[in-house]
């Protein structure tokens, strides 16, 4: 930019830095779950567990497997 056009631009619009703490309904943690969230949250969680036990009871198959022979 020429003849300190970025200088002026600056001027006429400045950059405006608010803090967080200003907005009242930005919210870091979220209270309440919609019914979808909830599904989906058990959903994955019951995923989880299953996929867990799954590890284990194969760990656990192979280790007998290898003991019989």
């Amino acid at each position: 930019m020429d003849n300190r056009a970025y200088e002026k631009y600056k001027q006429e619009n400045p950059d405006v830095y608010t803090p967080l703490s200003t907005y009242d309904y930005v919210d870091q943690f979220v209270h309440q779950l919609t019914n979808a969230e909830l599904v989906v949250c058990v959903v994955a969680a019951v995923l989880a567990v299953l996929a867990v036990f799954k590890i284990f009871t194969k760990r656990k198959d192979k280790h007998s497997d290898d003991h019989k022979e």
